[in-house]
């Protein structure tokens, strides 16, 4: 797959695997806020959309890595997890730090 220019992408080691975060422009997700694609092949990958905010950018992110942590989870039980995590995370006041919607100056 190729990146269209301006994707910010971060890596994160999960389960021994290195894997890439993509967030994603709207229109390259449909209607998708995140996807994990599993099994993670060669170059294991994680996409969230980029537009998400707040808590719903947090529990994209946690839902997406829950995904690749326990690939047997039922989805309901990655949802129920996801979301408590995520309103424990912002009730901490865990926030992201930057505007993914920008470009930044390097």
């Amino acid at each position: 797959m190729r990146v269209p220019r301006g994707i910010l992408s971060i890596s994160v080691r999960i389960r021994d695997r290195r894997y890439t975060i993509r967030f994603m422009p709207s229109r390259a997700m449909n209607k998708d806020w995140g996807r994990c694609y599993f099994p993670p092949g060669r170059h294991p990958l994680i996409e969230i959309r980029r537009s998400l905010t707040g808590r719903n950018m947090i529990d994209t992110i946690t839902h997406e890595v829950l995904h690749a942590c326990q690939p047997d989870m039922s989805e309901h039980g990655v949802e129920e997890t996801a979301g408590a995590i995520a309103r424990a995370l912002y009730a901490a006041g865990c926030r992201m730090t930057r505007n993914l919607n920008t470009k930044e100056k390097s």
